[in-house]
């Protein structure tokens, strides 16, 4: 099925310091991404935009990029890596942050507050959870299960229903390569707390073609509200 053009609202060149480092969307048409394991296909990702690639730190699991997609329905999230990785998103406590209000005064913020985004939800290997603490303690409510495909060993991907996760416009996110050990963090800066970095996804792209902003020079980056 064709995919519908993905718009790329405000992409910052660089690591902006306590900020939204990009801010994406990639509308596609119902059912034209395929998530069933096994498919180990990727070309109906060919007219979506990745978010921007992260260097590699030589970690054992190595974030290089990831894409977020949307239908009327799901959501859709790719991870590329570095290296062939074969436990898949179950390796290395693998975690993504979605922070759903865009306040990190709400939801969790990692047991050190080390965490640039509060995350009301967590997708951790491929299970979802919601947010049941109260910022640094550990407590969260399963809410199921992501379909999911592995393979290629360095090239994942998943979907899940967006209601799943309140079915935001827009949501903030981060993720770690290993929880618990160090690891890889995705976007650099995820880590830095309350001036640290994260990634933006919106639903509502806004009207025109695709618009490619100098953000760091022009000022645009989205800060964190006070």
């Amino acid at each position: 099925m064709k995919i519908k053009a993905p718009l790329l609202t405000l992409l910052a060149l660089g690591t902006a310091h306590g900020a939204s480092v990009a801010t994406l969307s990639n509308p596609v048409t119902d059912g034209a991404i395929n998530t069933t394991g096994g498919n180990n296909d990727r070309s109906d990702w060919s007219a979506t935009i990745a978010f921007p690639t992260d260097p590699d730190e030589s970690e054992a699991v190595d974030f290089a990029s990831m894409t977020v997609a949307h239908d009327s329905t799901n959501f859709y999230l790719r991870e590329q890596l570095y290296r062939n990785d074969g436990s898949g998103f179950l390796s290395g406590s693998q975690k993504i942050l979605i922070d759903t209000d865009q306040d990190r005064a709400t939801g969790y913020r990692g047991a050190a507050d080390t965490f640039a985004v509060g995350a009301e939800y967590m997708i951790e290997g491929v299970s979802i959870f919601a947010y049941t603490g109260s910022g640094t303690d550990w407590g969260w409510n399963f809410i199921g299960s992501a379909v999911y495909d592995d393979f290629p060993l360095n090239d994942h991907e998943l979907s899940f229903a967006r209601s799943a996760i309140g079915s935001p416009t827009n949501f903030d996110f981060i993720a770690v390569s290993d929880f618990f050990g160090g690891g890889d963090a995705y976007v650099d800066g995820a880590q830095g707390g309350a001036s640290g970095n994260w990634l933006t996804y919106t639903t509502v792209p806004e009207p025109g073609a695709l618009t490619l902003a100098l953000a760091a020079g022009l000022g645009l980056l989205r800060r964190r509200r006070a």
